[in-house]
């Protein structure tokens, strides 16, 4: 089935839009490697709403603090809500442009101005095809500008690179940005990474022995600590009864094992009686409890992310749509697909993994 009327008709209005700035504002951006002594501050363009495609810029973030030590970053998102998973040493503002903007000509004026205040030494859009990262880039103060080299690009770019000519995971595309500056994408780790402290990974280890002993729970009485979260969106999440037949067979298979039920304004109730919970607004913080966990899993959602980049081995179960596009990176991670594979079978795969890893680097026994 085609898209609707009303999809085909923003599509086409948008097309038209692009060719017209195309045809004002056209593109003269070199494929030249970015003299790079005098960066010392970066702006990063990724104009998105949801955790997942806001985590997929880490991996580029954190070549370029290795790659320009001595630089600021500041970063352009969508929504406010995951700003705190950006932040590190080298990022110094997370910037969020709120839908509601958009109809209020005189506070998008004023966010244009703030926009504008700041002469960056470099500017990177990291998607080229939306309008909106486009628009952010157009607008922005910058010598260089940096971007993929794409039909119609309207964007005022100095410097291009050529987009990916297979398929890429998507976190890992923004890499491939890195060429402008005479590297290589593998010359940086392939992963996410919310570039959590030492410090903070003590204190998720402190929140998570305090929310569980609250529960009853003896620190250290068990083996193993396994999250879980059931929600994920639209055909992508995965039936409350596959998960308790799947847990039936998890517990057989691992009866030293405790499991926390990580709970979300949609996941109101744990699944089994014997579940712990956990729930938590602040994403940082809910990254930082994660990693202090022996492994979580969960269904290709934001959350699966969230914890891949805080380093828990996290084991991603794909039910529609493609783990070499979305799936998870660590080392540790593994992405399953559920298509031919019973509850038990998934079970008997996961702790095949499980009893393959490193234990906890915080220590889950003591």
């Amino acid at each position: 089935m085609g898209l609707p009327l009303h999809s085909r008709i923003r599509q086409k209005i948008k097309n038209a839009l692009n060719a017209l700035l195309a045809l004002f504002f056209p593109s003269h951006a070199k494929h030249e490697t970015i003299p790079t002594e005098s960066i010392r501050r970066i702006l990063v363009i990724r104009i998105n709403y949801r955790i997942g495609n806001i985590l997929f810029t880490t991996p580029l973030l954190r070549a370029l603090e290795h790659r320009f030590p001595y630089a600021k970053i500041d970063v352009l998102i969508g929504a406010k809500y995951p700003s705190s998973l950006l932040k590190s040493s080298a990022v110094e503002n997370v910037f969020d442009l709120p839908r509601r903007l958009l109809k209020n000509p005189l506070h998008l004026y004023r966010y244009i101005q703030q926009l504008r205040a700041t002469e960056y030494d470099l500017v990177l859009n990291l998607n080229s095809g939306s309008a909106s990262d486009r628009g952010a880039a157009f607008l922005a103060r910058g010598i260089y500008k940096l971007g993929f080299d794409v039909p119609g690009n309207w964007t005022p770019l100095t410097h291009v690179v050529n987009p990916p000519s297979g398929s890429v995971h998507e976190a890992l595309k923004p890499l491939l940005l890195m060429q402008a500056f005479g590297n290589n994408a593998n010359d940086f780790p392939q992963k996410m990474d919310i570039a959590l402290s030492q410090e903070e990974k003590n204190q998720g280890l402190e929140e998570l022995k305090k929310r569980l002993s609250l529960q009853g729970y003896t620190w250290g009485s068990k083996e193993k600590i396994i999250g879980i979260f059931r929600d994920a969106r639209f055909e992508k999440k995965i039936e409350n009864s596959w998960w308790k037949e799947w847990y039936l067979h998890m517990k057989q298979l691992n009866p030293n094992a405790l499991f926390v039920d990580i709970l979300s304004p949609d996941v109101k109730e744990k699944l089994e009686d014997d579940f712990y919970t956990l729930m938590e607004s602040n994403l940082r913080l809910l990254g930082s409890i994660l990693s202090q966990m022996d492994a979580f899993i969960c269904g290709d959602t934001g959350p699966m992310h969230l914890a891949s980049a805080s380093g828990v081995p996290t084991l991603a179960l794909f039910k529609a749509s493609a783990p070499t596009l979305y799936g998870t990176l660590g080392l540790n991670d593994r992405s399953l697909s559920l298509q031919g594979f019973t509850p038990e079978m998934i079970a008997t795969q996961i702790t095949q993994h499980l009893q393959s890893l490193p234990p906890a680097s915080q220590g889950s026994l003591d």
